[in-house]
């Protein structure tokens, strides 16, 4: 059994997942190889499918396997004949973390996190659309990496506070490049498509830190970025919650509906949302980076300058 530490909680697994960081204290979650008796019967049109009830959900995918997860404490593995282990650790641990940190009540975004300052700053937007790329722009520049690609809150009236992932980036070669990463070197995410795996242990943040803004990411001319009205903001975010990569399925069960548009409402009210509209060149990267750490910066200075004067008060909490 190996242990593994990852987004709050302390994974014992029988199966490697070496992209995680070793935990050392008491289980919360265990997750063991065996058999999915009670598989999806649904399927969609590439041969997967999902069920969710109270407590426990199943996602299959053809020619990987299914995983069956109960009450956020558990994860059974069922891999096909086969499987490539790192086709099956993607599964495990995008998808069946997803599922696992729903249950445990989280709000999980499709969203790259990154520190910055005394908190976290997240991108967030639909597969392609340059998280990961923009979150290794900012580690590179010397912020810590909190999380990639899916990113786990735990929500709360008047702040939200990002749990810590694991180390680990994925991004296209040309991007890897850009960073000064070397493709060659590095270990494919997937026989099938070029992405790779970029380790970031060194600059990664074990910590969680309450989450300061989330930039939602636009394809235009710029960079340019504009602030959204807690309206805009909601009808904005709803869209990126991981959970919709299963269908409305998760949202059936329940009061799940219900609780989602509340975790959505609340995080609208509570982090600064802007929409951060950029060109999708890689050369252009940089100058992305600087009009967000300059807007940061200039934010953290009008904030201490009114704490100075009295007039803000600093946070509780």
């Amino acid at each position: 059994m190996y242990s593994y530490a990852a987004y709050g909680f302390t994974l014992r697994s029988e199966l490697a997942l070496p992209e995680l960081d070793i935990g050392d204290s008491a289980p919360d979650v265990i997750l063991r190889l065996g058999t999915v008796e009670r598989r999806p019967l649904e399927l969609d049109a590439q041969g997967d499918g999902i069920w969710a009830t109270t407590g426990e959900a199943c996602r299959s995918v053809n020619n990987v396997g299914t995983c069956l997860v109960r009450w956020g404490r558990e994860i059974v593995v069922d891999p096909a004949p086969g499987v490539d282990e790192r086709v099956l650790r993607l599964s495990i641990l995008g998808p069946a973390f997803a599922l696992l940190l729903h249950q445990r009540g989280c709000f999980v975004l499709h969203a790259s996190a990154v520190q910055c300052g005394d908190g976290a700053i997240a991108f967030s937007g639909g597969s392609g659309w340059g998280k990961s790329t923009l979150a290794g722009a900012f580690h590179v520049r010397g912020s810590a990496l909190l999380a990639d690609d899916l990113t786990a809150l735990r929500i709360s009236t008047g702040c939200s506070t990002v749990l810590p992932g694991f180390p680990q980036l994925k991004l296209w070669p040309e991007a890897a490049a850009s960073l000064g990463r070397v493709p060659a070197a590095l270990s494919q995410l997937h026989p099938e498509f070029d992405k790779r795996a970029c380790g970031a242990r060194q600059g990664f943040s074990h910590r969680p830190l309450p989450l300061r803004r989330i930039y939602l990411l636009a394809e235009g001319p710029g960079p340019v970025t504009a602030p959204l009205r807690p309206q805009e903001a909601l009808i904005g975010l709803m869209p990126h919650w991981y959970g919709f990569r299963f269908g409305d399925r998760l949202l059936q069960v329940g009061d799940a509906a219900v609780r989602h548009f509340r975790q959505c409402a609340a995080l609208a009210n509570s982090v600064s949302v802007h929409r951060l509209t950029r060109p999708r060149q890689l050369a252009a990267l940089g100058d992305v980076v600087d009009l967000v750490e300059e807007e940061l910066a200039q934010e953290r200075e009008s904030a201490s300058a009114l704490r100075s004067t009295g007039a803000l008060q600093p946070l509780r909490g």
